[in-house]
């Protein structure tokens, strides 16, 4: 694939200051931990240009927190939307993006806490790679109490940044080759969004769709230092699916399905654009796209109420039609099988014991 001088480049940026930022930050139910979190983008070495705040209705008490926090920051530009009805994290990081008016946008969770040195880390990066679409970072990991239990390792055990692109993407691999897209530990240029289509609803989350636009325009770049405190606690997005076994987790692979949907989606939008600018690797991500949407809907067929053997099969069909070999397939369907035909009741007895060692 062929890289072609990014806009931002041709635009001629002299230094970092000339790049405006913006800080959004996702809350849903995050009373205990948003003070902290909008602290954190307040005391930040270089300061954000703008912070947009978005509650996704929270029933709790998140929303009035932020709002007296505004109040005791009047100097500080920050604006805050309340959802009037719930978008979940995909809906309302769109409103987010739209809302924003920087060249980068750092992404937060209200139940994270960004290093000061956040803001300047990322920029001066992407400053200083110009075909950087995106920067994902490693994170601390804390729990309830803010204490640290370990490291999130987004970079997959790397010790040097890491420019990851599509042009030397191996046939069979998935495109973040073992690192993880995390958006709560993502800066992106704003192209990222507005050289797209906005993301749909629905989706699990954004962060995979945004990591994969950005190797499409460029490259998502890998930088192992820890830049965000991570919180693990029982409501996280990817966390706290675990006990729930049956229909529900049936919802929450939908979910999965749709987002590789979108992935799908963007590359045959970048495509129909870019005719003459192709290579293996976005035709290696596409087929590892399928692969991987009809895994999830694999998964998910074998935890609706019900043995809905057509779907089940029509799933494996689809998914054993994207592997070249019987040992892949079976390493990946099994479980979903044996998931299928288990009660529901003795998945949450066996979550459960599990939990509870």
């Amino acid at each position: 694939m062929l890289l072609v001088l990014p806009s931002h480049h041709l635009e001629g940026e002299r230094g970092p200051r000339r790049m405006k930022t913006t800080i959004t930050i996702l809350a849903y139910n995050h009373e205990r931990y948003i003070r902290e979190s909008l602290a954190s983008a307040l005391v930040q070495s270089r300061a954000a240009d703008e912070i947009i705040v978005i509650d996704d209705a929270s029933p709790d008490g998140t929303a009035g927190i932020i709002e007296k926090f505004i109040a005791e920051h009047p100097d500080r530009t920050i604006r805050f939307v309340r959802n009037e009805r719930n978008l979940g994290v995909t809906g309302s990081f769109t409103k987010a993006i739209s809302m924003a008016s920087g060249d980068i946008l750092i992404s937060m969770a209200g139940d994270d806490i960004s290093a000061p040195s956040r803001v300047e880390r990322c920029v001066a990066h992407l400053f200083a790679h110009p075909y950087a679409m995106a920067v994902i970072t490693n994170a601390h990991i804390i729990d309830n109490d803010s204490r640290h239990c370990g490291v999130l390792d987004n970079c997959a055990g790397m010790a040097e940044s890491v420019a990851l692109g599509l042009e030397d993407l191996p046939t069979g691999a998935y495109f973040l080759r073992g690192r993880s897209s995390c958006g709560a530990a993502a800066a992106y240029r704003a192209e990222v969004f507005r050289s797209f289509s906005p993301l749909r609803d629905g989706l699990y989350a954004e962060d995979d769709p945004a990591a994969f636009r950005a190797m499409l325009l460029g490259t998502c770049d890998f930088l192992p230092e820890p830049l965000v405190h991570w919180r693990r606690h029982a409501n996280n997005l990817s966390y706290g699916t675990g006990a729930r076994r049956g229909p529900e987790m049936a919802v929450h692979f939908r979910k999965c399905e749709a987002m590789v949907d979108q992935m799908l989606a963007d590359a045959a939008e970048w495509k129909s654009r870019n005719v003459g600018r192709l290579g293996l690797g976005i035709d290696h991500a596409v087929s590892s796209f399928r692969f991987h949407k009809a895994k999830w809907a694999l998964w998910a067929a074998a935890h609706e109420q019900g043995v809905s053997l057509s779907a089940f099969f029509s799933a494996a069909k689809d998914m054993a039609e994207s592997r070249p070999t019987l040992y892949e397939f079976m390493k990946e369907a099994w479980r979903p099988a044996f998931r299928m035909f288990m009660p529901f009741s003795l998945q949450r007895r066996m979550v459960k014991c599990r939990s509870s060692r």
